[in-house]
């Protein structure tokens, strides 16, 4: 007689404890354990009494000085910043006040837990985008920890770029804000105020590089929308959630318009339209392409420190230097592969072909023949530089697939399915070629690393290069010292990896198996994750950038200003009201805005300062038969220059000096504005730029491009006084006998700003290549000159547009809700 078998349940068929929980508890766990893990990893900025204020945070504050000054004083915004680069728009250093959301008031208030709440809103941001998407709750914690704690998050936190992550964080609600939008059965104007929100909050962070960027897999989603919605005869449907979206992005952009409009407007200035020189628009392909991830250096993505990690002797990467790695994490690659052989998910193909594409944009120079054309030919490509920025979305791209993996395996196991098997030992399979290469395949040796060390060797010792003692040094130095190094971090870190993998594997057997229940086994993957990444961020969170938490920018800045540049700021003022320049070779005088804080410096710090001004500096600044060029030094109102150590140039005094070095009075400095005696006119604005850079008389000559309306005669008996000197408004009062042309050292930029002569319009002329010239007639004139963008008057006006109906559309989209709550309620199915 045969046996009837009974039916044993097995613990993957009971509900276990989170089974049992309603959907809402479910969310609220996942959020509550996602809430409390930037306190793990930001322990001393959260609770520990400190804060994070790195480089570019104070060289933001030290180059803001004048505008914040300005507005203390006169309670008015100022649009033109005379502290760095001889002048420069304002927007290119700091936004005028927006209107209040948000970002300005509500997170204002937890500054002291920063970045604990941005970090609430990057999570909260990816859970929901990852449910929204069909993702279990706990599958969503795994992808929202790879997407929040991705190692370049708190790089960029570390050093200062607040922009950058702020920009990030608002990242997975747009997607989420998409899918309510096309895919949600939430009523659309609630839908469309969380992504007019979202792209709000987002564009008013304004970094338009994380914009752009991220327009790749938006854009691609868009596409495949229509596409898919032109196949299933859907276009009305397709064409009425465009509809709705546009109209959000409508708000958002009124939002924020004063931010891009100023940009906009400044664009074609900026270093980042190109130069008049090299006869380029948009940045030069060498400049846009430094920082260019290796091709190798790919393995980073999932063994961190194979190339030696951040900056110093152990890392040996292509870059010039490094603060750390893109690291994704161990198990992101194993859900990652598994997705990608498997998950169905119709957006899998979106997510990976996004991921991939910006990967290879991130190899810059070593992909020359996609990233070429890109930059030559793609909208907007050669406006940004850094290509290694790019693994950002790589990472967040790969993350959504290895969330579509993780669901894929758990719907095997929960199935009793076999196959899942096969297609994790397929992606561990992988994992082992990435442990080998990081054991056996690496050279551990920077190109031309060796070439280098035996220059410096030979130039300390006196030596040849070519002598063989210094090739036997930089032999035993690399071979002895560095290659072990570096070899220890890679297969330290290649271990590292495959324990990770190897745990996970025996976590997905053991729920396999009904040893541990599912959402057990989910669970300890998740916290998995947070362990390994948290571990690998603490590596490159700098600790540096950590200060006392009341210690206020200002008081950084003031604690790095020297002696020398107190006494420039002591003696810099001129009796009419206006500063003098200083020019601080000191130190790095134009990657440094420390000395800004303290007077007008003709340096200072900025990604995009005035691309002519540059081009002055790159070929006029330092062309001098003595290595200075006083002409410049003189049209650019140049008293003070500090340097290292005495320095014998006619004309620059020492007139102080400390163990920082010396400040060289400049005893043949213009005064703000000039007569000159004759003014050559020239054919293009290149061949001005090579006169100047000539060491010529700015008292004596000036060049332009285009012809006076009138010869200029000698006039003895000249004068020019200001009478006001601000960000906003200049007026001098001239006196002349004879018609004359006189020069003012300002910065010529001619959007924003109008000038006058006695209350007509006066055409300002480019002079010198860099400043402002005016032809003055005989008489006594008041010449004023006023900067008015238009930007900024008709943006207020357009914001306030858009605060208004972003506020309408959402009032009226939670009316809806609880409208339907109540009638859903009222009459239950």
């Amino acid at each position: 007689m045969a046996r009837k078998k009974s039916k044993k349940k097995t613990h993957s068929e009971k509900p276990d404890f989170w089974e049992r929980l309603t959907p809402r508890k479910q969310h609220l766990a996942c959020l509550g354990f996602l809430f409390i893990l930037p306190f793990f990893l930001f322990t001393a900025s959260t609770i520990g009494g400190q804060q994070y204020m790195g480089h570019d945070a104070i060289q933001w504050r030290a180059g803001a000085e004048s505008l914040m000054e300005h507005r203390e004083t006169f309670d008015e915004v100022a649009h033109w910043a005379t502290n760095m680069f001889s002048g420069m728009p304002a927007t290119t250093i700091s936004h005028p006040p927006q209107i209040p959301n948000l970002d300005n008031t509500l997170l204002k208030l937890f500054d002291f837990i920063y970045p604990a709440v941005e970090f609430w809103i990057l999570f909260g941001g990816a859970y929901l985008m990852f449910i929204l998407m069909g993702a279990r709750p706990l599958t969503s914690v795994f992808g929202a920890i790879v997407i929040g704690f991705s190692t370049y998050i708190p790089i960029i936190i570390g050093a200062g770029h607040n922009a950058k992550f702020l920009s990030y964080i608002y990242i997975p609600w747009l997607f989420s804000g998409y899918f309510l939008v096309t895919r949600s059965q939430l009523n659309r104007w609630l839908a469309m105020f969380i992504f007019a929100l979202a792209l709000t909050l987002h564009l008013r962070a304004y970094h338009p590089q994380v914009t752009y960027f991220f327009l790749f897999p938006l854009l691609a989603m868009f596409i495949f929308d229509m596409v898919k919605a032109y196949k299933e005869e859907k276009l009305n449907k397709f064409l009425n959630h465009t509809g709705w979206l546009s109209a959000a992005a409508v708000i958002a952009i009124l939002i924020s318009v004063q931010l891009y409009w100023s940009t906009a407007e400044y664009s074609s200035y900026s270093t980042r339209g190109g130069s008049e020189v090299a006869q380029t628009e948009g940045l030069s392909q060498d400049y846009a392409f430094a920082w260019s991830q290796g091709v190798g250096e790919l393995l980073t993505l999932v063994i961190p420190n194979s190339y030696g990690g951040a900056s110093g002797d152990a890392y040996w990467g292509p870059k010039s230097f490094t603060s750390g790695p893109h690291y994704m994490g161990a198990l992101t690659l194993l859900f990652f592969v598994i997705g990608l052989l498997k998950s169905r998910h119709r957006l899998k193909w979106i997510f990976f072909g996004s991921g991939f594409a910006t990967m290879l944009f991130s190899l810059g120079e070593n992909l020359t023949a996609l990233n070429s054309t890109m930059f030559n030919y793609f909208p907007l490509f050669d406006k940004f530089r850094a290509p290694e920025m790019w693994l950002m979305v790589t990472v967040f791209c790969f993350g959504v697939v290895a969330v579509m993996g993780f669901e894929w395996i758990v719907d095997q196991i929960k199935q009793k399915k076999k196959e899942w098997k096969k297609s994790l030992m397929i992606s561990a399979g992988v994992g082992l070629i990435f442990i080998f290469i990081g054991f056996q395949m690496l050279s551990f040796e920077k190109p031309g690393e060796r070439q280098q060390m035996a220059q410096q060797i030979a130039q300390q010792n006196e030596v040849p290069v070519d002598d063989p003692r210094v090739a036997q040094t930089v032999e035993r130095y690399v071979n002895n010292e560095l290659v072990p190094e570096r070899q220890d971090m890679a297969r330290s870190d290649s271990i590292r990896f495959g324990i990770y993998i190897t745990i996970g594997i025996g976590v997905l057997f053991l729920i396999s198996a009904a040893k541990i229940p599912v959402s057990a086994g989910m669970g300890i993957i998740c916290l998995l994750i947070a362990v390994d990444m948290i571990q690998v961020d603490n590596r490159y969170l700098s600790e540096q950038s950590l200060v006392d938490g009341n210690v206020d920018r200002e008081q950084a800045v003031e604690s790095q200003i020297t002696e020398l540049d107190r006494f420039i700021e002591e003696n810099v003022s001129h009796d009419e009201g206006w500063k003098y320049r200083g020019l601080p070779l000191a130190g790095s005088p134009f990657q440094d805005a420390i000395p800004a804080y303290s007077y007008p410096s003709v340096g200072g710090y900025s990604g995009a300062k005035l691309g002519y001004y540059q081009d002055l500096i790159d070929e006029a600044f330092f062309s001098g038969p003595s290595g200075i060029n006083i002409g410049v030094m003189n049209m650019l109102n140049i008293k003070y220059i500090t340097a290292r150590g005495a320095v014998n140039i006619p004309g620059l005094e020492n007139v102080h000096q400390t163990q920082e070095g010396v400040v060289l009075e400049n005893q043949s400095v213009l005064p703000k504005a000039w007569f000159v005696d004759s003014v050559d006119v020239l054919e293009n604005q290149p061949e001005v730029l090579r006169q100047v850079s000539q060491d010529f008389d700015a008292q004596a000559k000036a060049f332009i491009t285009q012809e006076l309306s009138t010869p200029i005669q000698s006039d003895g008996e000249s004068s020019i006084q200001v009478t006001e000197y601000g960000p906003n408004n200049i007026t001098l009062e001239i006196s002349r006998t004879e018609p004359g042309f006189m020069v003012l050292g300002e910065i010529w930029y001619p959007p924003g700003w109008s000038s006058t002569l006695n209350g007509e319009k006066i055409d300002v002329i480019r002079t010198n290549y860099v400043l402002r010239g005016f032809e003055i007639p005989a008489g006594d004139h008041e010449l004023q000159m006023t900067l008015q963008p238009v930007w900024y008057s008709t943006g207020i006006w357009l914001a306030r547009i858009g605060t208004f109906a972003l506020l309408g559309v959402g009032i009226w989209g939670i009316t809806l809700y609880y409208r339907k709550e109540e009638d859903d309620q009222t009459h239950p199915e």
